[in-house]
């Protein structure tokens, strides 16, 4: 949560205790005190309703519509108040229940409930979404059964004077049942850039949700009165979701996340769903255990279960394709990293690491090393004459014909331009290897519909096993000058170096 945010809630916990102050101690007297607590609400709640409007105002099209919907209920919400006000403050007289404040007071967390769904959330894989559906019956069947133990089992056997005024006292605990579910998915998923106030907000909403519960199992128990801790619970909550309202909003990115890549989570969100699952099974335990539990707990215990092991089933596939996804990005990565993205040959870095294998072998176990270093004739005028999409064409296609003039086990690279060079490890003939290279470079390249003679010359730079060590660059010298030896001796040739042999196309002559 933001800093500004968590001053917000410093400031709301302060005005709730100031609020508690007068309504609990009743410093001015009752009368005073019960002004103050249902003026209190009216006041907090027509101010989220003004702050909602305000949001809605500002934001338009798809991410105002949640304030425009928590705008109406909060402004339901405002107007029971005001009835129930009206009597208590006003009018001098206890509120009847059910009343006309009700309607407003039911309004709000259907609304709200509307509002949630409109939320703009994270762009969920079909994997996702089967993870969200599953978190949403984790929390629900938790939730059934704290408001069962508690405000919901004790609204439905109260003796109501009436069946409609049961109806009402159970409305209650579902919708906000309904509510605090809904809560509770859309932080899990909300996206980052829409999340600006929705901590506040959601601390909120769980205020007011709690406060109703407490409403209603204090109305089944005729134990409500004006003034009761639970109205704490409403004027805080409205004052958090006035304060989620004014937030600041966090500007959208500009290169959004692709419905294939889902954004990860923060922990927190992550393990909210198993906070009231967790209260939940624990209530269950203790009821059992003290012999008070009944089949509808039972029933739900065993929804929240089975939600949390199929869940923990879901999140160890995801694992296991993240991981397998991790893999091949770091062989892709890899691969990238030690290879030329035009021809797929080998690169400067993993030619360099395989040279230095080969002589530290050489070394060591005098093994022979053969070394090629080819360059294209007549290249630059391909370029000049027909571009360099067609020069790229040309370089693919002397790739590929040193792959096939080549062994499996040689290694072919790409140093750059239009040179290329061939490490040979395990003792092949180096001037026959190059003679096969010349031979298969003498055919003209097709580019598109055009055929262009393009060449090579090749120099060798060849350790036989008794020959003394040397390090890397000295060998790329050796090879690289018996390749311009080659290209000053009429091009199409291959020279290997300390050994003044000229090799032509099928054939080796001394020069």
């Amino acid at each position: 949560m933001a800093r500004r945010q968590r001053a917000a809630v410093g400031f709301v916990v302060l005005l709730v205790a100031v609020f508690l102050l007068l309504v609990r101690g009743q410093p001015g007297g009752p009368t005073i005190a019960r002004a103050v607590d249902d003026v209190g609400q009216l006041l907090a709640a027509l101010l989220a309703s003004v702050a909602c409007t305000w949001r809605w105002r500002r934001s338009p099209g798809r991410p105002g519509r949640p304030w425009l919907l928590l705008s109406l209920g909060t402004g339901a919400w405002c107007a029971g108040e005001a009835v129930w006000s009206w009597s208590e403050v006003v009018a001098g007289q206890q509120t009847p229940f059910p009343s006309l404040a009700d309607a407003g007071y039911l309004l709000f967390p259907v609304l709200a409930a509307i509002g949630l769904l409109l939320w703009p959330s994270a762009g969920l894989t079909r994997g996702a979404r089967g993870r969200a559906l599953l978190d949403g019956v984790l929390v629900a069947g938790a939730l059934f059964i704290l408001s069962w133990v508690t405000a919901l089992g004790t609204a439905i056997g109260a003796d109501s004077a009436s069946g409609f005024a049961r109806a009402v006292s159970l409305a209650y605990p579902v919708t906000d049942l309904v509510l605090l579910t809904l809560t509770v998915v859309i932080v899990a998923n909300a996206r980052r850039e829409s999340g600006s106030g929705l901590p506040l907000l959601a601390v909120g909403l769980v205020s007011l949700c709690v406060a109703d519960s407490g409403f209603a199992y204090l109305s089944a128990t005729e134990a409500y009165a004006t003034g009761a801790l639970v109205d704490a619970g409403w004027f805080g909550g409205f004052l958090l979701i006035a304060a989620a309202a004014v937030a600041p909003a966090v500007p959208q990115a500009k290169s959004e996340v692709t419905s294939k890549e889902q954004p990860l989570t923060s922990t927190p969100a992550t393990l909210l769903p198993y906070v009231p699952a967790g209260i939940g099974l624990a209530v269950t335990v203790i009821n059992e255990l003290r012999g008070t539990s009944d089949r509808l707990t039972f029933a739900a215990f065993a929804v929240v279960v089975g939600a949390l092991l199929v869940r923990q089933l879901l999140a160890a596939l995801d694992n296991r394709a993240l991981l397998r996804r991790l893999v091949e990005a770091q062989q892709e990565l890899q691969y990238q990293a030690f290879h030329d993205p035009l021809t797929g040959l080998a690169n400067r870095a993993l030619f360099a690491d395989r040279l230095r294998h080969g002589l530290e072998l050489h070394r060591r176990d005098r093994r022979p090393l053969g070394l090629l270093y080819c360059d294209l004739d007549g290249f630059k005028a391909v370029n000049d004459t027909l571009g360099h999409d067609a020069g790229d064409e040309v370089i693919r296609a002397a790739a590929e014909r040193l792959r096939a003039l080549t062994r499996p086990g040689d290694t072919v690279a790409r140093m750059g331009g239009d040179e290329f060079a061939v490490l040979l490890e395990d003792g092949g003939d180096a001037s026959a290897v190059a003679g096969r290279i010349l031979a298969g470079f003498a055919q003209p390249t097709a580019v598109g519909r055009h055929s262009v003679a393009v060449g090579v010359s090749v120099g060798i730079a060849a350790l036989p096993p008794d020959s003394p060590a040397v390090d890397a660059a000295t060998l790329l010298r050796r090879a690289d000058a018996a390749m311009y030896t080659a290209k000053r001796a009429g091009r199409g040739t291959a020279v290997e170096w300390e050994q003044p042999t000229l090799v032509v196309p099928a054939q080796v002559m001394t020069a």
